[in-house]
């Protein structure tokens, strides 16, 4: 009896234990399943980099969409360049996504020397196209032009870029695909250059110290914009840097909206800085100037575009001459035939040298054959484009006066 009643305690027992067992609620079973995540690549600088060689650290995170039940590892390479890695620069060859992590952050080191050489560049890829585990590939190239100098060298560059402008289409341009920009040395006032770089990327130039001694600014001008077409103009901002061994160690002035390709000819400017040069001695300034509006390129002879008052028919000329001023220029009124003085008479347009407005008085009544003849006026001019874009109100008297007529010349 007491044999038989073990052995239903031990059945008693397997019982429970099976059925324990099957009511698992699956608690700690989970699992991760490999899948096919996209990488990408933040810098924490531009793609473009112009520097002194000095020791100098760059830094970048390399990210995945999700996490992986295996490592992911990111490669580096060269692709391009004159600099020598080990000697003027190195990187990680390889970057290691641990498993359950979604990033990692490295760094590409430049180096030091004390020999003079040429400007050396190093154009390195990020994400080579050799991951496995992983999706999409969002690599990032980057390109380090770097510099030598000599101790009483002064290194100047010049960088752009429309952070901040969202363009209508939703577009990204790269910055020097949008504009090509020239960074001049000149005499102070800017009269005439000195020197200066015109290459196809940002630029750099190195004001030696066997230069003369003396003010010179620094500018930056257009040499061509890319046309957008429908879309519409664009702001660059601008940001000059100053380097000299040992004594001037990154210094920079940035400088938001300071051109825009709805005026991109080289006659219009931008000052950057004044540098004053003793020996092997520099004095740098800020300055942020954009470069005035002149008369000058408006003298000549003008096409009629629009004449809404009708002294003019569309396709005639009339004669622009020099004012008294850099700031004025007079429309002459030799080919109006319904006045009695056009020998005399002439529309005098002032303009604002910061915003390129532009004012209108005649120096005397035209005489359509009323009591006054005042012309007067406002609008603006484009040196670019080579308009005049007036409009015009004539106080005639006993005539009456008539406003808003347009006036618009094309040089």
């Amino acid at each position: 009896m007491k044999l038989k009643f073990i052995k239903l305690a031990v059945l008693l027992v397997g019982f429970i234990f099976a059925y324990s067992c099957s009511e698992d609620d699956a608690t700690g079973d989970s699992t991760m399943t490999p899948t096919s995540p996209s990488l990408s690549v933040t810098l924490s600088f531009a793609n473009q980099q112009t520097l002194v060689e000095t020791d100098a650290d760059y830094g970048f995170t390399v990210s995945i969409s999700e996490p992986q039940i295996v490592d992911v590892a990111v490669y580096l390479s060269q692709i391009g360049g004159d600099a020598t890695e080990g000697d003027d620069f190195d990187i990680p060859h390889v970057v290691t996504i641990p498993a359950g992590s979604t990033s990692v952050s490295d760094a590409i080191t430049i180096h030091a020397d004390d020999l003079v050489e040429d400007t050396e560049t190093a154009v390195i890829q990020i994400a080579t196209g050799l991951e496995s585990n992983v999706g999409s590939i969002g690599s990032q190239t980057v390109t380090f032009n770097i510099m030598n100098l000599v101790e009483g060298d002064l290194a100047i560059g010049l960088e752009w870029d429309t952070e901040g402008y969202q363009f209508p289409n939703g577009q990204l341009f790269d910055p020097t695909d949008l504009a090509d920009l020239r960074l001049l040395i000149t005499d102070v006032p800017y009269t005439s250059i000195f020197d200066g770089a015109d290459g196809g990327s940002f630029e750099t130039y190195t004001l030696t110290e066997s230069s003369p001694d003396g003010e010179y600014y620094v500018v930056a001008d257009w040499y061509s914009a890319y046309d957008l077409g429908d879309q519409g103009f664009f702001p660059l901002n601008l940001t000059a840097t100053f380097d000299q061994v040992g004594v001037i160690n990154g210094m920079s002035f940035s400088f938001a909206n300071a051109l825009n390709s709805g005026n991109s000819c080289s006659s219009i400017y931008f000052i950057l800085a004044k540098v004053t040069k003793s020996g092997d001695n520099y004095t740098i300034e800020e300055v942020g100037e954009n470069s005035p509006v002149t008369a000058a390129p408006f003298i000549g002879t003008a096409t009629v575009v629009t004449d809404d008052w009708a002294d003019y028919d569309p396709g005639e000329t009339v004669e622009i001459e020099a004012g008294a001023t850099p700031y004025e220029f007079w429309i002459r009124s030799y080919a109006n035939p319904y006045i009695s003085n056009p020998n005399t008479s002439y529309m005098v347009v002032t303009i604002d040298p910061l915003t390129g407005s532009a004012t209108v008085m005649s120096n005397e009544d035209f005489d359509y054959g009323c009591s006054q003849g005042d012309v007067t006026g406002s609008g603006t001019v484009n040196a670019c484009a080579g308009t005049i874009d007036l409009v015009l109100t004539f106080g005639l008297g006993n005539c009456g006066d008539y406003a808003d007529n347009a006036f618009v010349l094309q040089l």
